[in-house]
């Protein structure tokens, strides 16, 4: 019970002293947004988004979300984005999910809509349907708990 009371201080001397830092107000640079999500999917990443930010401070912030198939797709990403900024003081938010389901967007390898570079039968909002359905019938959740989770 001590232990416990001497803890309890402890943590509210340190918030105490310390303080809560405010969170910045990042803005949005929608033209470097849909261009840096653009570049993605024509590197093979249709179902990542980019969101890059600047404060009034000029901290640089750029959230990446949506899903990706395997973890070399999610460090491909990071790599895309970051060449792609070319700003090593961006501070790089990585909010992509793993699922295997996104590799279904690929046309099958040696098929007609492969060879052609067409995309495979399936619609992009089929897809993210898909996936979205696969991870809520295995317990995921949107961030706020309720609703869709758009990309």
């Amino acid at each position: 019970m001590r232990r416990m009371r001497a803890l309890v201080t402890a943590m509210i001397a340190m918030l105490a002293i310390g303080g809560v830092a405010p969170a910045q107000n990042y803005v949005i640079d929608q033209g470097t947004s849909d261009a840096l999500t653009k570049y993605l999917r024509t590197n093979e990443l249709p179902m990542v988004t980019a969101q890059f930010s600047t404060s009034p401070g000029g901290s640089k912030q750029l959230i990446l979300t949506g899903f990706v198939a395997t973890q070399f797709g999610r460090n491909d990403a990071e790599r895309i984005a970051n060449a792609y900024l070319n700003d090593p003081r961006v501070n790089l938010v990585d909010q992509i999910l793993l699922d295997p389901h996104v590799e279904d967007m690929r046309a099958p390898q040696g098929s007609a809509a492969a060879a052609s570079g067409a995309q495979a039968p399936n619609s992009p909002d089929q897809l993210w349907n898909k996936t979205m359905q696969g991870i809520y019938k295995n317990g995921g959740q949107s961030p706020s708990g309720a609703g869709p989770m758009l990309p």
